[in-house]
């Protein structure tokens, strides 16, 4: 994974898993709005379990930062620490933004 000049992050995936990456990274951008919801609606718990399905999900499609975000999406979650979980959200949204894929 690296930056290029035009600030994309780029991440090489085995070229298996063609059918499965753009709905898994669709799926993420659903979490992104269903997080805001949850956050404007107190629903700590629900954000926990996105952030606990990111974490155990994102390396097998080989997006390890979408793991880490995960992780700390549910860690900010599990303390019912809005801030943490809006930093959290808005790294991931910068991500998918900005996530290109080189299949190999």
């Amino acid at each position: 994974m690296g930056e290029d000049a035009h600030g994309r992050i780029l991440v090489e995936i085995d070229q298996e898993l063609i059918p499965l990456v753009p709905e898994y990274l669709e799926s993420r951008r659903r979490d992104c709005a269903e997080i805001w919801r949850l956050l404007s609606s107190g629903g700590m718990h629900l954000i926990q379990v996105i952030g606990h399905r990111m974490k155990g999900s994102g390396g097998s499609f080989g997006f390890d930062e979408i793991s880490e975000i995960g992780e700390a999406l549910e860690a900010a979650a599990q303390v019912t620490d809005a801030e943490g979980v809006r930093m959290a959200v808005g790294r991931l949204e910068d991500y998918l933004a900005r996530v290109a894929v080189a299949y190999t």
